[in-house]
Formats: structure tokens, sequence, C-alpha cells
């Protein structure tokens, strides 16, 4: 009769707790930025693929957008970049009230950019379903928008667990892929600032 013995695994010296690319989470939102850059790359796509075919660009006789409110709605969104690496680094180093701090400051600057936003789109004379270019400038910018509204929601989430305490010096996975996805919202928003806004005058 064979006896089979099991040989005990000392676990003791493994670390409780791990951040940044050691983490399956991090690696969940990484793969999901490749995933959203392939979305946005094909918006970007379309968008040119209709410039392309079309006599007049934009259409209809519509003016190119204005540039001064989107520029600056661009600068703002940017700054947000900030707060938040600051904030993160400040857990890193077993902050909580730095942590606390560069997420208010970054969630206070999205949501300015949403309301530069709305401010910007409800003063347009076209809406979606006036033609395609309309239908695809409104897309690309609901689409990031939207975006930005979801990841204020997780720097919500976020912050409520930093007043519970939850975040430590070495655990605070959650905040650094709240700052990833952030840092690819914001990264993201130049690219499609230079198409919908610069390229209408090139085209």
């Amino acid at each position: 009769m064979r006896v089979e013995t099991r040989q005990r695994i000392d676990a003791s010296n493994l670390p409780r707790y791990v951040t940044g690319p050691r983490a399956v989470g991090w690696w969940g939102v990484a793969f999901l930025v490749v995933i959203e850059l392939m979305v946005f790359g094909s918006l970007v796509s379309s968008y040119f693929y209709l410039a392309g075919n079309s006599p007049q660009w934009p259409q209809d006789g519509l003016k190119p957008p204005e540039l001064l409110l989107p520029t600056i709605t661009t600068l703002v969104l940017l700054a947000g970049v900030i707060p938040m690496a600051w904030g993160v680094k400040g857990i890193q180093k077993g902050s909580a009230l730095r942590l606390k701090t560069g997420l208010v400051l970054s969630f206070l600057i999205g949501a300015t950019y949403l309301v530069l936003k709305y401010v910007e789109y409800s003063d347009l004379d076209y809406t979606w379903a006036t033609n395609a270019y309309a239908s695809i400038v409104w897309t690309m910018i609901g689409f990031h928008s939207a975006h930005v509204l979801a990841t204020l929601l997780f720097m919500a989430a976020v912050f409520v667990l930093a007043q519970q305490g939850y975040f430590r010096e070495d655990r605070h996975v959650a905040v650094q892929c709240n700052a990833l996805y952030w840092y690819f919202i914001c990264g993201s928003w130049p690219l499609l600032y230079v198409v919908l806004y610069w390229s209408p005058r090139w085209l």
C-alpha cells in the first residue's frame, strides 16, 4: 500500500499584500486600458473615414469648433494628473491625509472638466442626429465624458475606503488601479482634442 506524504510549505515569508505590477488587480486595469485604447482608436479611425469620404468637413456648412473653451478644459483635465500622483506617492509613504487630499483635488478637477464640457456642448447649433460629423463628434465626446464620470465614481469609492483607514503603506493596490485608469483617461484626451478641434481646420 502506497502512502503519499504532503510536504508542508512555509508561507510565512510571503508578502500578505502586493501592489503595482505584482497585483492581479493592477494587471486587470492595465488590460482594460488596452481594450479602451482599441475602442478609442476605432472611434478616431471612424472619424477620419467619415471625413475622407465627405466633400466637406465639417458637413453641411458647419463651422469648425471653437478652440478657447476646449483648450481650457484640456488644461484642466491634464492638471488632474498632478494631485493624483501626489496622493499615490503619499500613501506609499504612509500618509493617508495626503492620499485623501489628492483624491479630493483630482475629483474636483474632473468634475470641473465635465461641467465645462456640458457648457460647451449645450451651446452648439447641432445635435448628434444632424449629420455624420455631428454623430461622430457627439459619440467621441460622450464616450470620453462617460469614462471621466465612471472614474470619478471609482475615485469616490476609493476616498470612502481611505476615510475608513483601509489603505496603508503596504496595502493600496486599489489606489494604484484608480490612478492608472485616471492617467489613461487624462492622457487619452489630448489625442481626441487634436482630432476633434484641430483636424477640421486641416482637412
